[in-house]
């Protein structure tokens, strides 16, 4: 079976994994499609290679936030602190999928982010990561519109000691704050994770209350 991989995820994966475990994949897997992923959202199931998957849409940080996950993914204890800089408050969120290491975190910061700076906002998270992180690569870049709203997102794969990770970053302003998530799940998930992610970061709703261009 043909795995069809995005050119710049195989350049990548091929730097860190060897010919031998590629070839087993080849055999066993094929890469989901955006499209397909689409689809299951919107129908509200998909399966996939045995594994079935149920979507319900999950309202976050008071309403201000919507988005459409597996059931299986499950809500962990939240921690949120205030910001002394002012009265906004800084929440985190986070998601974890049951049997699996794959993971979602949501945080609404109290950083201001006007719509039009979520690009560049990223991109400075990104190279943060980078920085701290040794041995991250970065895959793939990409920007997202649709019903006036942008999410900017940022994906890399992070070894770690004896494993290797995948994370999508991605963000979108929220009133007038930055609203940062990030996917992240170990490297053999990829062939189903990192299309999903990509389908569920569209399904984003965000109500908007303050006007910031």
């Amino acid at each position: 079976m043909t795995i069809y991989w995005d050119e710049k995820i195989l350049d990548v994966w091929n730097s860190i994994q060897t010919r031998r475990q590629l070839a087993e994949m080849e055999e066993q897997q094929v890469q989901l499609t955006l499209a397909e992923c689409l689809d299951g959202v919107q129908k509200g199931y998909m399966e996939y290679e045995g594994r079935r998957f149920e979507f319900e849409e999950k309202v976050l940080f008071d309403g201000q936030l919507g988005i459409q996950l597996p059931r299986s993914m499950q809500l962990m204890p939240r921690g949120r602190g205030s910001n002394s800089a002012g009265n906004h408050q800084h929440e985190q969120l986070t998601y974890k999928e049951e049997n699996s290491e794959v993971m979602l975190g949501m945080n609404h910061m109290a950083h201001l982010l006007p719509m039009s700076g979520v690009e560049s906002f990223v991109q400075a998270m990104t190279a943060q990561i980078k920085k701290a992180q040794a041995g991250l690569q970065v895959v793939h870049n990409e920007l997202i519109e649709q019903d006036g709203c942008r999410v900017a997102c940022s994906e890399f794969i992070i070894p770690v000691e004896d494993k290797t990770y995948y994370q999508i970053l991605f963000a979108t302003s929220a009133n007038g704050r930055a609203l940062l998530g990030s996917f992240h799940f170990e490297s053999e998930e990829v062939l189903v994770w990192q299309p999903l992610a990509h389908a569920l970061i569209r399904t984003l709703r965000v109500e908007q209350n303050v006007n910031m261009t």
